[in-house]
């Protein structure tokens, strides 16, 4: 069973007040060891768990395979949207996606959450996506929120900003 620190639990206080007061598409930044992903599977089991669809993009495979091993642990049923994955399964409610899947096969599961991981390198297809769809909510993931690439990033509109407790 996932259960969350409580500084996990109060950026999602943090992000569903983002999405109560409008801002569609917002950035988690947090350093690494924050724990975004547990965050992102609470997000997405807590859509799920309201019938909705929902949705994580990964850029590598490595890292689909391990957020796929994370749900696994807790017990969440979920799909991979990735080529030849033995979890390809479009009809469960979470999707965990790998971004080059969805750019060569040009389709995206329907879904009304979507979870950018490592978002300040988001492809330009991604971008389009969520442009694309209005009534999508959208979190981006990052420990890096800006940097020089050149690169789509997401037009945020609300970022909360999170720290980890200090060990002090």
């Amino acid at each position: 069973m996932l259960e969350l620190r409580e500084h996990q639990l109060s950026v999602i206080d943090k992000l569903r007040d983002g999405f109560k007061k409008g801002h569609r598409v917002q950035l988690l930044y947090a350093p690494t060891g924050f724990g975004k992903t547990e965050v992102a599977i609470y997000l997405m089991q807590a859509s799920a768990n309201k019938e909705f669809r929902s949705a994580m993009i990964l850029d590598r495979i490595v890292l689909v395979d391990q957020t796929s091993a994370r749900l696994e642990k807790y017990e969440i049923n979920h799909g991979v949207h990735q080529a030849n994955h033995w979890k390809y399964n479009t009809s469960e409610r979470i999707q965990v996606c790998s971004s080059q899947t969805l750019e060569t096969r040009k389709t995206f599961p329907e879904i009304d959450l979507l979870i950018v991981d490592e978002c300040h390198i988001a492809r330009k297809q991604i971008t389009e996506l969520i442009h694309k769809n209005p009534k999508m909510k959208v979190v981006g993931l990052t420990a890096t929120p800006f940097t020089d690439r050149k690169s789509t990033r997401l037009n945020s509109s609300h970022i909360p900003l999170s720290r980890m407790p200090s060990s002090a």
